[in-house]
């Protein structure tokens, strides 16, 4: 790095510690000659001519900054959690209430049937390239797929009274409201903060997946009512007027709404995405947080980050259900 002129204060025993918002530095040597191990991970080796104020350094990049601090920042985040509980149905195939143990099992046969299907396309027509016999086998496990498409469709047809149709429709509302919000997500995992700092000021913490809501219902169910359907990753939970089928990949479970308890709220949840368009906002915070509520002005990627209210809605069964929903618009009509 050349020559330079440079006055200091020996702290003595020939060491010096630099305490700065970068981080922490080390220094040792004897007159004439000094190592420095600087805060982002550098080494800095100073010769200087005693009495005289002239020094030259040379200096060992230590890597990328601001990637290290990025990546102790996650490490700080990552530890600051306890009590991390997964949330998630478990034994979906052990779900079962009173009176759809047939509709379950034409469901798994048609399920089975297509997965099998599907599973001789893919292999016949990679074994098809150069031997005909294997083409016409595709052609047959095409048609089958077909076949079980259309013969496969388990129709559920709905018959409801009108004393019946006010206390289905008050039911099925805060489910129906899903359809019109703009954001929905499973909660997959929640977990208490041990420091605030790296939480926003949160107390506690999720991870969450978005999910894709529609008002169709997947094979093999076809309904003659409307249904509400929410999908994420491979789960699918849809919702009818008398019952919830949790499907995921060959295995579905069907539960009465009898069977499951259900609870709405609303939540502050602090948004570090994009905020949707039917959202409210409440209040704002900071990525990283001081305990007055202002930014820690030691982290440089500190934003500002907005607070939303939510909808929560909790499903929970002694069968294994167990799904927590946030949904972006609260104000369930």
């Amino acid at each position: 790095m050349g020559f330079r002129y440079r006055k200091s204060i020996n702290l003595g025993g020939g060491f010096r510690i630099n305490l700065s918002k970068s981080g922490i530095g080390y220094s040792w040597g004897v007159k004439g000659y000094r190592v420095t191990k600087t805060a982002n991970g550098g080494v800095r080796r100073t010769v200087s001519i005693p009495g005289t104020g002239i020094s030259h350094v040379t200096e060992t990049s230590g890597g990328n900054h601001e990637n290290r601090q990025q990546n102790r920042q996650n490490e700080s985040t990552n530890s600051n959690l306890y009590g991390q509980q997964d949330i998630e149905n478990t034994n979906i195939e052990t779900m079962c209430s009173d009176g759809v143990e047939d509709i379950l099992k034409s469901a798994n046969r048609a399920l089975l049937l297509n997965t099998i299907s599907t599973a001789c396309i893919v292999i016949f027509f990679l074994l098809s390239c150069g031997t005909p016999i294997f083409l016409v086998l595709l052609a047959i496990a095409v048609a089958a797929k077909i076949y079980v498409k259309r013969s496969g469709v388990i129709d559920l047809e709905y018959e409801i009274d009108e004393e019946e149709l006010e206390h289905i429709k008050e039911r099925m509302r805060p489910i129906r409201h899903l359809l019109t919000c703009d954001k929905v997500w499973r909660i997959m995992q929640s977990g208490k903060v041990i420091d605030r700092k790296y939480s926003s000021g949160a107390s506690s913490t999720v991870r969450r997946v978005a999910c894709k809501v529609s008002d169709k219902t997947p094979f093999p169910f076809r309904s003659s009512v409307s249904a509400v359907c929410v999908k994420s990753g491979k789960e699918n939970l849809i919702f009818l007027p008398d019952k919830l089928f949790i499907m995921k990949s060959r295995k579905i479970g069907a539960l009465s709404y009898w069977d499951i308890e259900s609870s709405a709220q609303r939540t502050r949840f602090v948004e570090s995405e994009s905020v949707p368009n039917d959202a409210q906002i409440v209040g704002t915070t900071w990525k990283y947080v001081n305990k007055s509520g202002g930014p820690d002005k030691r982290f440089k990627d500190n934003r500002e980050l907005p607070i939303c209210l939510y909808g929560e809605l909790a499903l929970k069964s002694p069968a294994g259900l167990n799904t927590d929903i946030l949904f972006s618009n609260p104000n369930i009509q």
